[in-house]
C-alpha cells in the first residue's frame, strides 16, 4: 500500500524466517482462520481460489507469500531480524533503530507487531518438572509424534477448540483442562467447489458481493457487543441449542455452559468442539490445576492424571503491543512509561510525544468480530494520509496533539464501559485493574471512516 501511494524507500524488519506473522508461527494441527476467507484477505489482492469458506493456516501462509512476491516487495523485507530498540533523535528528526543486524535510521517508524504474537505460559507450579514434551500451540514441534499418547491440553480457547478435534483421532487419550467455558457458534465451514472458484474468478463482483455480506454480518455482531446489546439473546439461544444438540450428558453440559454474557469472552466458531468432547478418549476437566508433576497433572481435588505430552493452549501476552522492543520518543521518554497505567493511542495509531511513529493493530483496535486485515488496511490509509500531509506542508515532523489524544481517550473509555466486554467476565481484553487496552467499542465502518483521513487540529507539524 505504501509503494502504491508512491513511498518506495521502505524497509521491513521481520523477526520470523519468512513473512506470514501469526500464520507462520502457528502451525498446530487444525489451525485455521475464524473469519471467512473472502473477508480475511487484502482488498487489493482478492483470491478467488480459496479452498474453503474458512481457510486453513498453510493456505493463508501461501497467500501472504504470493502477495508479497506478486507486488515485488520481498526485497524490502529483512527476515530473521529482531528490532531491539527504537530511539527518536531530536537533532535529525529521525528514528534510530538497533536491530540484530545492526543500526538503521528512518524518518518514519511504523510498528506492526500484532496483539497475538508473544505466547503466554502461565506460572503453573512444577511446569518445568514435566518429564515429557511440553509446548505452546504457537511453537508446535512437528517432530513430536502424539500417536497413541496420553495428551494433556491446558486451555479451552480459540486454539484448543481447533487442536483437540484435530488430534483426538490419533491420540490414546486427551484430557482437556478448562478454567472457564466460552460460548461457541456454528462455523458452517465448507469447501468451495471448482465451479464456485471458476465463477469467483470469472465474475469478481460475486466475490466482492460475498465479502460485503460477510462484512455487514460481522458489523451486526459488533453492534450487539457494543451499543445494541439487545441483539445478544438471539446469539445466546443459538449457542445453548448447539450444546443441547451435541451433548446428552448433563454433567458435561453443565461444564461447557458459560454463566457470563455471550461475547464477553471471544465467541468461538466451531462445528467440532462439542462432538469431540463426547468421544470416549476425551475428558473435560473443570478442576483447577494445582501443579504439574513429572508424570502428569494434579488438580486441586487431589486427583493426578498421567500424561505423556503437555500442550499449552494458553493464549498470548496481548497488552504489550510492541514488546519486547524498547521505544524512546521525544525527550527520551519511553513508550513503556507513557503506557504505565494502560496503553493508549489515538485511533490505536498515534501517541503524543512519539513523532513520526504509527502503530498498526495498536491499542483498542481489536474487536469481538470483524477482520483484522480490514483494520490494518484502515491503519495504513491513515499512515499514508499523514505522509501526504508531511509532504504538503514540507514538514519534517508530525505528531498527534496531546489534546486530541486525550479527547479521543475520554470518548473511548465512556463507550467501552457500555460494551459486553465489561459485563463481568474474565477475558484477555480487560486487565486486573479494569482497563481495556484492546477493544474497539464502535462499528468497524466507524474505524474505517475515522482513520482514512486526518481530522482537523489533530496533528501538529514541525517544518
Amino acid at each position: 500500500m505504501l509503494k502504491r501511494a508512491g513511498y518506495e524507500d521502505v524497509t521491513v524488519f521481520e523477526r520470523g524466517e519468512r513473512v506470514g506473522g501469526v500464520w507462520h508461527h502457528n502451525t498446530y494441527p487444525g489451525a485455521a482462520c475464524d473469519i471467512p476467507s473472502h473477508l480475511y484477505e487484502f482488498s487489493f489482492a482478492p483470491n478467488p481460489r480459496w479452498s474453503r469458506r474458512y481457510a486453513p493456516q498453510a493456505e493463508i501462509q501461501a497467500y501472504l507469500e504470493e502477495v508479497a512476491s506478486r507486488h515485488g516487495i520481498r526485497d524490502r523485507i529483512r527476515t530473521s531480524t529482531d528490532v531491539l530498540s527504537a530511539r527518536w533523535d531530536e537533532s535529525r528528526d529521525a528514528w534510530v533503530l538497533e536491530t540484530m543486524a545492526g543500526a538503521h535510521e528512518a524518518h518514519v517508524l511504523v510498528t506492526a507487531c500484532g496483539q497475538l504474537s508473544v505466547p503466554t505460559v502461565p506460572p503453573i507450579p512444577g511446569l518445568d518438572s514435566f518429564a515429557g514434551p511440553a509446548f505452546h500451540t504457537a511453537r508446535w514441534p512437528h517432530d513430536v509424534d502424539l500417536t497413541g499418547k496420553r495428551v494433556a491440553v491446558i486451555g479451552t480457547g480459540c486454539s484448543a477448540i481447533q487442536v483437540v478435534p484435530a488430534i483426538q483421532p490419533i491420540v490414546g487419550r486427551v484430557d482437556v483442562y478448562q478454567r472457564s467455558p466460552g460460548w461457541t457458534l456454528p462455523k458452517m465451514d465448507f469447501p468451495y467447489s471448482d465451479r464456485s472458484k471458476r465463477l469467483f474468478e470469472r465474475f469478481p463482483v460475486l466475490q466482492r458481493l460475498d465479502r460485503a455480506v460477510i462484512f455487514y454480518f460481522q458489523e451486526l455482531a459488533a453492534a450487539g457487543m457494543t451499543k445494541h446489546r439487545w441483539l445478544l439473546p438471539a446469539l445466546r439461544a443459538i449457542a445453548r441449542r448447539r450444546i443441547s444438540q451435541a451433548i446428552s450428558d448433563p454433567e458435561l453440559r453443565r461444564k461447557v455452559t458459560p454463566t457470563d454474557e455471550i461475547g464477553c469472552k471471544r465467541i468461538m466458531l466451531t462445528d467440532e468442539w462439542y462432538p469431540t468432547l463426547t468421544k470416549p478418549n476425551v475428558e473435560l476437566i473443570a478442576d483447577r490445576i494445582a501443579e504439574v508433576t513429572p508424570g502428569g497433572i494434579r488438580t486441586q481435588s487431589g486427583d493426578e492424571r498421567p500424561a505423556d505430552a503437555l500442550v499449552l493452549a494458553t493464549g498470548f501476552a496481548t497488552h504489550g503491543f510492541v514488546a519486547p522492543m524498547e521505544i524512546a520518543g521525544a525527550g527520551g521518554r519511553r513508550l513503556s512509561e507513557a503506557w504505565a497505567e494502560v496503553p493508549r493511542a489515538y485511533l490505536g495509531l498515534s501517541v503524543p510525544g512519539f513523532p513520526n511513529m504509527f502503530l498498526l493493530y495498536g491499542p483498542n483496535t481489536n474487536g469481538g468480530s470483524g477482520s483484522v486485515v480490514n483494520t490494518i488496511e484502515a491503519g495504513v490509509n491513515h499512515v499514508i494520509a499523514a505522509l501526504r500531509e508531511l509532504d504538503r506542508a514540507e514538514a519534517r515532523r508530525i505528531e498527534v496533539s496531546r489534546a486530541a489524544a486525550d479527547r479521543f481517550d475520554r470518548e473511548l473509555r465512556v463507550a467501552l464501559a457500555e460494551t459486553v466486554w465489561h459485563s463481568g467476565c474474565t477475558n484477555w481484553y480487560v486487565d486486573e485493574n479494569g482497563h481495556d487496552p484492546n477493544q474497539w467499542p464502535w462499528l468497524w465502518t466507524t474505524y474505517r471512516r475515522r482513520a482514512e483521513r486526518l481530522e482537523p487540529d489533530t496533528y501538529e507539524l514541525v517544518a
